[in-house]
């Protein structure tokens, strides 16, 4: 019984892992988007 309730508790701790990393990754995304986007436009602006 005690090992079923620590299985239960790690599934939970990855489920809120996944959660938090998607949320930072969608965050992550968008500020490297915004500061290198503009470069590579003026880039290929240039050639």
């Amino acid at each position: 019984l005690l090992y079923l309730e620590s299985e239960r508790q790690e599934g939970r701790w990855a489920e809120r892992k996944l959660k938090g990393f998607s949320e930072v990754k969608e965050v992550l995304e968008k500020m490297l988007q915004e500061r290198y986007a503009p470069r590579t436009q003026t880039l290929t602006h240039n050639s």
